[in-house]
């Protein structure tokens, strides 16, 4: 399949996806106000943004992207060097939860105590990290005590970070305020003002509405890419994604296993399966990138969209022979943290669940892959579906023995992926039925269900 691309060139092949989004109706569901004030924020950059847009001096960073540390750094005997890299520990990575009120407080006795001492990279970080966080007054206290004690003023670099995305519901009322003063103040914005808006967007139309403006800016959309694709990944298909990758020079002889794995969540966007399974192999056993446990989750998410666990058993099977690599527990726990809380209650729904509580609790690798909250969830799932009794963790041993014959059965003839249930043997399509949801009847129906239909 993925060899399509050779024989259509990129220049006629359609780039219709981002036009198709930014036009599509507002879901029923959306907060127009959102929308209009999504809208609102666009017009404004736009309003503040010469042609070609110039790049900032400082590189952009988003808090939400930050790698983890475990262990919080050694204070230092701060000089003009160490007080600066001891900044960029503490901002540039996530520590414990409960180590942020140290780390905020760490930061502003350093603000306090040595303001000379800080580059102006190191403001930004702090005034960032207190922006994540959701302390915008301690941001602006940090700023005025930085124009107090340098010479460094709240330029467009600080109302860039201060427009960036944050740990809460994103709201739109101080962006848009901020923008406005910008255009009456005539200030530019840089590139890193479109990312971090960007960034900022909830809605994917508004979101790649802005994505397609940036060619015409002058704005380089590769520091954005991999966010973009993250977003783009879950409504188009493989040829509005490959045109994407294509436009910012990434094929399939350089592409990563990241963006391996959504080229195949945009092959299954198209009930490809067959082909989306094909670019996978392809690509790992010719060494150009190598799955992972994120390429059986696409499969195995796509399967659970379909109330098919049959095949997410059946894929398990074909995935562990093909790559040597477990992937079991993986499918466990996306059935309990994805499925088995939302799914239509199913006569086997007991077994299978306590089957699948079983496969990672015993185990004490995986033993801390569940949380409180989801046996929270399984048992409130089982009370309203009437089973009082129920208990997640207390396997029995039919339980054991129906999953073991699950296992068993569930095995796709040959190397084939069926297209359909009945493509399969007997014995498997019976044990399909004792672990599917029933069909939906128009009884079942919610007005939602029937808005959506229509």
């Amino acid at each position: 399949m993925f060899y399509r691309l050779l024989a259509v060139p990129a220049r006629c092949r359609r780039f219709g996806t981002f036009s198709r989004l930014r036009n599509e109706a507002l879901p029923l569901t959306s907060d127009s106000q959102q929308y209009d004030q999504e809208y609102r924020v666009i017009e404004l950059l736009k309003s503040i943004s010469p042609k070609p847009v110039p790049r900032s001096e400082f590189p952009y960073k988003e808090a939400a992207n930050r790698s983890k540390r475990s262990l919080l750094p050694r204070v230092p005997e701060m000089n003009k060097q160490t007080v600066n890299t001891y900044v960029h520990e503490l901002t540039n990575y996530t520590y414990a939860p409960g180590t942020h009120k140290l780390i905020r407080e760490l930061l502003t006795q350093i603000v306090d105590s040595t303001p000379e001492l800080l580059s102006k990279q190191s403001y930004l970080d702090i005034v960032q990290d207190l922006h994540f966080y959701l302390d915008d007054a301690a941001a602006e206290q940090t700023m005025d005590r930085m124009e107090e004690s340098t010479a460094f003023k709240r330029d467009i670099d600080f109302h860039n970070v201060m427009m960036a995305f944050t740990v809460g519901k994103t709201t739109y009322d101080a962006r848009i305020e901020r923008l406005q003063n910008l255009k009456e103040q005539g200030v530019a914005a840089n590139a890193n003002t479109w990312y971090y808006l960007f960034r900022a967007l909830r809605t994917n139309s508004k979101r790649f509405e802005l994505l397609e403006l940036m060619p015409e800016y002058g704005v380089d959309q590769e520091p954005v890419f991999r966010s973009a694709v993250h977003s783009l990944s879950r409504n188009c298909g493989y040829d509005e994604l490959i045109d994407f990758y294509e436009r910012n020079g990434y094929t399939l002889d350089n592409i990563d296993t990241y963006l391996m794995n959504k080229l195949c969540r945009a092959c299954l966007n198209e009930d490809n399966v067959a082909e989306a399974f094909e670019l996978v192999h392809g690509m790992h056993t010719s060494g150009r990138a190598m799955v992972n446990l994120g390429t059986f989750s696409a499969f195995n998410t796509y399967f659970l969209g379909r109330n098919e666990i049959y095949n997410c058993v059946a894929f398990c099977h074909k995935f562990q022979y093909q790559f040597k690599m477990k992937a079991s527990h993986i499918l466990a726990y996306e059935l309990i943290d994805k499925y088995l809380t939302k799914c239509t209650y199913f006569e086997h729904w007991p077994q299978l669940t306590r089957y699948m509580v079983h496969i990672l609790t015993h185990n004490t690798a995986h033993k801390n892959f569940l949380q409180g909250r989801h046996f929270k969830l399984l048992a409130n799932y089982a009370r309203i579906h009437g089973l009082k009794d129920f208990v997640c963790r207390a396997v029995e041993p039919q339980d054991l023995a129906f999953g073991q014959e699950m296992w068993k059965v569930l095995h796709w003839p040959g190397q084939v992926i069926p297209s359909s249930l009945d493509q399969n043997s007997e014995e498997f399509i019976e044990m399909a039925k004792l672990i599917s949801p029933p069909p939906k009847t128009d009884k079942d129906l919610n007005p939602s269900d029937i808005l959506k239909s229509s």
